[in-house]
């Protein structure tokens, strides 16, 4: 069995920059995800392996804790392992440095297996888990019980799922939520704002062709995000996000 802990390492290309030169959040997610990807590869539990059992992992919450987000250009130095599971969920732990060896951003991420046919949560034990773990933790971050959600009369807007949003498992990919969540909020604040800690329940499948509503609010620093499906009118995930004024930029 391989290793417990995996390190890689990923440049930020210019497709991963925002106007300001900042790595993109829906590329955070990707790079985390690409990491995660690998290392399941070496632990023999990709989705190579669980295709055949009409299986795939899904992610199912997420916390971000942010020092500083990296540059176009800069090569970002990932170190992931997994820490502790159940029955149903398996969490993932993450570290990003940057060249100088600076901490970058932390991450935990909470996973289950789903049957792909069935569309529902499958137990751990239907796979051959690894033997080795590491109940180290990334970060004093906790998963949220419950988080926030925008009141009935927040602002909203329609959302179209794209062909390129749907990944291996026939759903949007994780990395698609915190742009769909980002959509309703003026640019003004994002452009003079940078996330600190960004925290995400995945609460159901978005599958091809669905519409959905975008909905937030803005609490002081800190904005709340809920994405309902416009056709079922169920809850898809929940995001906080907390805020700082950006360099240069007044609080």
């Amino acid at each position: 069995m391989s290793e417990a802990v995996y390190e890689a390492s990923y440049k930020v290309r210019i497709a991963d920059a925002n106007a300001h030169a900042h790595l993109k959040l829906t590329a955070l997610f990707e790079m985390l995800q690409e990491a995660a990807t690998e290392h399941a590869q070496k632990l023999g539990v990709d989705f190579s392996q669980l295709q055949p059992l009409g299986l795939g992992w899904v992610l199912s919450k997420m916390s971000i804790e942010l020092e500083k987000l990296p540059m176009w250009n800069e090569r970002v130095f990932i170190k992931t392992w997994p820490s502790v599971r159940d029955r149903i969920t398996t969490c993932r732990e993450f570290v990003a440095r940057g060249a100088d060896a600076a901490r970058l951003f932390t991450a935990r991420s909470q996973w289950a297996i789903f049957d792909i046919r069935t569309r529902r949560l499958a137990r751990l034990d239907k796979i051959r888990l690894w033997d080795k773990i590491d109940d180290k933790f990334a970060n004093n971050s906790t998963f949220e019980k419950h988080l926030r959600r925008p009141s009935p009369e927040a602002h909203g807007v329609r959302c179209y799922t794209r062909k390129d949003d749907i990944d291996l498992n026939g759903h949007v990919n994780n990395s698609v939520y915190i742009a769909l969540a980002l959509q309703p909020v003026p640019t003004e604040f994002v452009d003079a704002h940078e996330p600190k800690r960004i925290q995400i329940a995945f609460l159901e499948e978005i599958r091809p062709e669905d519409t959905v509503l975008s909905k937030y609010e803005q609490d002081a620093s800190t904005t709340v995000h809920s994405i309902i499906n416009e056709g079922t009118g169920r809850e898809c995930a929940r995001i906080n996000i907390d805020w700082t004024a950006a360099k240069g930029e007044k609080a």
